[in-house]
């Protein structure tokens, strides 16, 4: 609703009084604010606020200083009762979409879209602003936008044609990341500026650009920390001294690597994005973020990515430094490009429009992690190796060492680099749009031109659900993929009827040849790699993918296919036969199969055995028939496509009984980001768990209520001492509880308390869940709780100086007979990020089942074999399978990988790397799923 002038005022007193409380207002008078701002009348009470809330002149540009009062537009202060950025407020998002509905409302300059729902159902939306004529005829820009898109469809007679009266559409968006809670209130401000504002600058974008605004992408997470802050932050002035930021989840299981699910598209937030892309085709994308001073403008140091255009990457030099200069010109200090973040991994939200020939961005604007106004020491920050205080040729104006920052602050800088940004799409909108196309026929003729020509998904595969999943993740990412309809051969590849095939000369084939091709990434470099470096789909998916190189792949005969489904029809289940057989290839479906159906008698093999003439491998799992229904274990079969065979008898001999564990995960509220990807991977797979606190870990007695413990990989926060000591108890009480106030908390997990954490009573409880005869399973750093603490005595964690920032790492099985390693070949590989190493000694040698590597193991003379033994890992084969290794080599190459051991009447299982890694290494999962099947029937 928007409130009354009367309301105005009122809210104004608070906000001034609040202000000079807090801050070091610029000093304002009625001499300072002009009359008029482009023939509008100045909103005096909000330019007022505007100036008290901002720190230092300097901190001020032309373009944000005052503020217009429109007859009909509503300002932020006009809905809302106080100005965007104001200090002590924050906006949630039903007020947030309110004002943007009331924006379009009140012109017709403004239309509000919806994007789809939240994984928690609420809302996304986008505003449009142009001028009223292009509002008018939205379709029609928005249509020729896509006409260029494929230039197979539209010549370049016909795109000359459509330059003419094409304009640049750019999509800012803010709130992905939600303790950044700047980006979402100045979109409020950017909206009514750029809908209401008269100036010339202003008149020019609405003329010449079609601008998007999506203000939250993570709603769920912004009405938590909206809540978080009122709750636990208003009224804290202290940067250095305070409770935690924002609450310990965000979305449903995503936290900040939401930011990461560009090539997974697991989650609603990243596939609303992604069609909204697909249907719209935005020349540009501006990610609005919040973390380094004083505003942090996207270019990258490079290396950057291979298959993204060169003409994207000169884009992103031009503009970045449009902005730096024009911005600096303007007298704001600490504007920079360059360094921070590299430009390699493709898999962020902005990558969306990167990865298909447009162009993506980002901002990141200095922020306190609250709207409250505080004193910051940047002495010590430091980005690509030099102070951020000092001035170098990509900084010309650098930050003070002291500085007080309020949110306002934040506003200003992020809202003017916004505003010259489209100032420069407004005055260079027929380059960019040229660009865009072309950039679409340099895709096409690359792949046209140069090998590989295509990519191949043999029908046959070891996991066939894998390979349909795979191929449903590259439809949905907009990629073109045929089913082959006849045979052909090219090369040394043959090409059957039924194969998917990727033809590369298409708009997004660049794109293709990222996802499916082994990265190599410099060993060497100025700057450390920003995130995962590899992401090669064949290999994490554990599908068989081949690069064709053979031009005449271009003319082999396809069908187009809208699913995976076109590839893969679903078995049917055998209508006869006492028991069911099941091979065990590491599928990732093997999970779903046991704990889908729960009541079903399962049983596995220990070892290779014939049942008639069929030999079954080690891991086969039997079903006794009568206890499954058909119509449950077609539904799983539907979901894997796992072939299902039928047997008269069991082999003979024993058998393994597939006893269904009660499984709890272990929940750390210092770390929460991890987990919610194993959280995410269980759920998909139906395996049932439940999250473990603190105080029910504390309160101990978990043997009766638990068979398996999970501690999952909690990320470089995962040390002993970080989960025994927990959130600082100087904060408590600390609640994360749902509340008439607070609805959005006391999700996913609750406590009344969050801050401490396991101690030591939860140690024992750990200790004695074990020693009880319970499986205790540490993913990644989660090992630490029984490695670190003494729980295991024969292991040791080291943490020597290795950099595998996210790479395919090669592994050996070093022990077959092991349950854990059961569906894997003798050499397979894992994707490893930079995650502690076990450690055994030359008599502890048979604790690990698996190592990193074909490094021979150092063992006592005597337990050498006696005669050497051929295997596959004789052969040559690379530690790195994709991505690089960029420090390190020597310790992690015969490395354990995994490992179990007896404690008590229990057992502990340790992954040396996160096999659940946001929902991107699958073909690491059916190793979890081992360990969680055969919890009671290892070694």
């Amino acid at each position: 609703m928007i409130a009354s002038k009367g309301l105005k005022v009122f809210c104004l007193s608070v906000i001034i009084f609040s202000a000079g409380f807090l801050t070091l207002p610029v000093s304002a008078n009625e001499d300072t604010i002009p009359n008029e701002l482009g023939g509008l009348k100045v909103d005096k009470n909000s330019t007022d606020a505007i100036l008290k809330a901002t720190t230092e002149k300097r901190f001020l540009t032309p373009l944000v200083s005052a503020i217009p009062d429109h007859p009909k537009i509503p300002s932020p202060r006009d809905f809302l009762g106080y100005i965007a950025g104001a200090p002590g407020e924050m906006t949630n998002v039903a007020k947030i979409h309110g004002y943007m509905r009331a924006i379009a409302d009140s012109t017709d300059r403004a239309i509000v879209v919806s994007l789809g729902k939240s994984a928690e159902g609420r809302e996304m939306i986008a505003l449009i602003i142009a001028d009223a004529d292009t509002i008018t005829n939205l379709d029609q820009y928005v249509s020729k936008l896509n006409s260029l898109a494929d230039p197979r469809k539209t010549n370049a007679d016909a795109a000359a044609e459509i330059f003419k009266s094409a304009k640049p559409m750019y999509w800012i968006t803010a709130g992905l990341h939600s303790t950044e809670y700047g980006p979402p209130e100045t979109s409020l401000e950017i909206a009514y500026r750029l809908a209401a504002e008269e100036r010339e600058i202003f008149k020019n974008i609405r003329k010449n650009v079609i601008t998007m605004i999506t203000p939250v992408l993570e709603v769920d997470g912004r009405n938590r920390s909206v809540e978080w802050f009122h709750r636990h932050q208003k009224g804290r002035t202290n940067y250095y001294e305070r409770p935690p930021s924002g609450p310990p989840f965000w979305g449903k299981y995503t936290f900040h690597d939401n930011n990461r699910d560009g090539i997974g598209l697991t989650q609603p937030l990243t596939k609303n994005f992604l069609r909204a892309f697909m249907k719209y085709k935005p020349t540009l994308s501006l990610d609005l973020h919040e973390s380094v001073p004083y505003l942090y403008v996207a270019q990258g140091t490079g290396p950057y990515n291979q298959m993204v255009s060169a003409t994207t990457v000169s884009e992103w030099g031009a503009i970045a430094n449009y902005e730096v200069s024009k911005l600096t010109a303007m007298g704001l200090p600490g504007v920079w490009t360059w360094g921070f973040y590299t430009g390699w991994f493709p898999g962020y939200i902005l990558w969306v429009t990167n990865n298909r020939n447009a162009n993506g961005r980002f901002y990141e604007t200095y922020g306190n992690g609250s709207s409250e106004t505080m004193k910051r020491d940047l002495g010590d920050s430091r980005y690509a190796g030099d102070k951020v205080i000092e001035r170098t040729w990509y900084r010309p104006s650098p930050p003070s060492e002291e500085t007080l920052w309020s949110m306002r602050n934040n506003v200003n800088y992020m809202s003017s680099g916004v505003f010259v940004s489209l100032e420069y799409a407004a005055r260079n909108g027929k380059d960019l749009v040229e660009n865009f196309y072309q950039k679409s026929v340099e895709a096409v003729n690359k792949g046209t031109e140069k090998a590989p020509y295509a990519i191949l998904i043999p029908n046959k595969q070891r996991d066939n659900g894998a390979a349909r999943e795979l191929i449903d993740l590259t439809i949905e990412q907009g990629i073109e993929v045929g089913v082959a309809t006849k045979n052909g051969k090219y090369g040394d590849l043959n090409v059957r009827r039924g194969d998917a095939l990727i033809k590369l000369n298409q708009p997004y084939g660049p794109f293709a040849k990222n996802l499916f091709e082994k990265q190599k990434f410099p060993e060497k470099v100025k700057v450390p790699p920003y995130d995962d470096i590899a992401w090669t789909l064949g290999l994490i998916r554990g599908v068989d993918v081949k690069m064709v190189n053979d031009k005449r792949v271009h003319s082999h005969a396809t069908d187009l296919a809208a699913s995976g489904r076109k590839f893969y029809r679903t078995p049917r289940v055998p209508g006869r036969g006492r028991f069911y057989a099941v091979v065990h290839r590491g599928q990732e479906g093997i999970g779903e199969l046991r704990f889908a159906l729960p009541k079903a008698t399962m049983k596995a093999l220990p070892r290779a055995a014939k049942v008639g003439s069929r030999t079954f491998p080690a891991g086969t799992i039997f079903i006794e028939a009568s206890t499954v229904s058909k119509p449950d274990l077609f539904k799983v079969i539907e979901n894997t496509l796992l072939d299902v065979q039928t047997v008269s008898r069991m082999p003979s001999g024993k058998l393994i009984d597939l006893d269904v564990p009660r499984i709890g995960l272990l929940h750390s509220w210092i770390s929460t980001q991890n987990p919610g990807w194993v959280r995410y991977a269980l759920d998909q797979s139906r395996v049932p768990f439940k999250n473990i606190e603190k105080s029910e870990l504390r309160a101990g007695n978990l043997r009766a209520k638990y068979d398996v413990i999970i501690a999952p990989h909690y990320g470089r926060r995962g040390s002993l001492r970080a989960l025994i000591s927990g959130i600082d108890k100087k904060w408590s009480p600390l609640a994360y509880t749902k509340t008439p106030k607070t609805p959005s908390h006391g999700r996913i997990a609750s406590s009344p308390d969050i801050t401490g954490g396991f101690g030591f009573e939860g140690l024992a409880s750990i200790q004695k869940f074990i020693n009880g005869g319970g499986t205790f399973i540490g993913l990644g750093s989660g090992g630490s709780l029984a490695v670190d603490s003494g729980i295991v005595r024969e292991i040791g964690m080291s943490r020597p100086s290795i950099n595998t920032p996210g790479s395919v790492i090669t592994m050996k099985i070093t022990d077959p007979s092991s349950p854990l390693t059961f569906g894997y070949e003798e050499v397979t590989h894992a994707f490893r990020g930079n995650t502690p190493l076990y450690r055994v000694g030359k008599d502890t040698r048979h604790l690990a089942v698996a190592q990193f590597g074909t490094k021979k193991p150092s063992l006592r003379p005597w337990n050498k074999p006696k005669t050497a033994k051929k295997d596959k890992a004789d052969k040559p084969t690379p530690l790195v399978l994709s991505g690089g290794i960029l420090s390190g080599k020597s310790a992690l190459n015969g490395a354990p990988a995994i490992l179990e051991t007896s404690v008590g009447k229990g057992q502990v299982v340790l992954f040396g790397w996160n096999p659940m890694h946001r929902h991107l290494n699958h073909h690491d999962h059916a190793f979890v799923y081992n360990a969680l099947m055969f919890w009671n029937d290892l070694k």
